[in-house]
């Protein structure tokens, strides 16, 4: 078995140690699961793969390092395993048969067309950046800047179920919304604002992350894929043929700030009023743009003091490298 200096959990450099000192990992420890790659292949020619961070509907997505610039990345592989295998031992995906191998063509497409949108807000705050992407092993690879933190989800669970105080809140998801802006303004809807596509870095940045959902905004009711996340996603993301705009992720940012005052939160009736609206099943009863909606909180949050600038993840929260999460997670 190959030894290695880098630490392939979190690709620190741990020397000789069979356990890394910094996150614990095993050297030689099997993939987490069977259709992952194994810890420590190479794909084009430079990029050292690591343990798996996560994987969902469409790909895994695992810890990584470029060889030549040494740095750590993140890397999102095209495998869904609805349509495709892995047999173990051996990189390569296989599509099924049949309809199956539709499904992963189409799938393919819409992977590569989530590179292509994250490659035009190349360098945009709070939008997740793409690096490289590449096709190897009958599949597709998505190279991200790899983020250290947690998810706001991961960081509202780690607060024992206590509620966050609406200005902290609200301080959290103002980058949120200048994400949201620049999206908009390029004729694109993220269509999958939830907590867990928030990322709350150590350093106290705020990234909106996980694109694979983003489509164009279209004008009029175009037929669109039915892709959402229940207790986040508006009425006519339900439908394929809903009419789906900026009001669309104006809807899952409202449900994400939701903190009704009935059960104890203390939130400006003013503020409170502007996220019901944001959530309204009525697309047209809704803000129909996020400068409108981000007006609305702000003007309703002088009456609880200024909103806290920026965020702080960190805060009594622990988030050591190998509890974090990638940038795009492993939708």
């Amino acid at each position: 078995m190959r030894k290695y200096s880098i630490c392939l959990g979190c690709m620190r450099e741990k020397g000789q140690a069979e356990v890394c000192p910094f996150c614990g990992y095993r050297e030689g420890t099997p993939p987490a699961a069977p259709h992952y790659l194994a810890p420590g292949t190479i794909l084009a020619g430079k990029y050292l793969i690591g343990r798996g961070l996560g994987h969902g509907g469409f790909g895994t997505t695992y810890i990584a390092r470029d060889q030549v610039l040494g740095i750590k990345l993140a890397i999102k592989e095209y495998m869904p395993q609805d349509c495709a295998s892995r047999a173990p031992g051996s990189n390569m995906v296989t599509p099924f048969s049949g309809e199956g191998a539709k499904r992963f063509a189409d799938g393919l497409e819409s992977f590569l067309q989530e590179a292509r949108t994250l490659a035009r807000f190349d360098g945009s705050p709070n939008i997740v950046g793409v690096r490289d992407f590449f096709t190897e092993n009958g599949t597709a690879y998505l190279v991200m800047n790899y983020l250290e933190g947690i998810t706001l989800k991961q960081y509202l669970v780690r607060s024992g179920g206590k509620p966050v105080p609406f200005n902290k809140m609200l301080g959290i998801l103002l980058p949120v919304m200048d994400a949201l802006r620049t999206v908009h303004a390029a004729g694109l809807l993220h269509r999958d604002v939830s907590p867990d596509n928030i990322f709350l870095t150590t350093s106290g940045q705020v990234t909106l992350i996980d694109f694979g959902a983003a489509r164009q905004s279209m004008g009029a009711q175009t037929s669109m894929s039915v892709i959402l996340k229940p207790g986040y996603a508006p009425e006519e993301q339900y439908r394929s043929r809903g009419h789906q705009g900026p009001w669309t992720d104006i809807y899952a940012l409202g449900a994400t700030m939701y903190p009704p005052s009935r059960l104890g939160i203390a939130i400006p009736p003013q503020a409170e009023a502007a996220i019901l609206r944001a959530m309204a099943v009525r697309a047209e009863d809704r803000f129909q743009t996020v400068d409108e909606f981000r007006a609305a909180l702000l003007q309703g949050a002088q009456g609880a003091g200024r909103p806290q600038a920026g965020a702080q993840p960190a805060a009594g929260v622990r988030t050591p490298s190998a509890g974090s999460r990638p940038p795009a997670g492993g939708r």
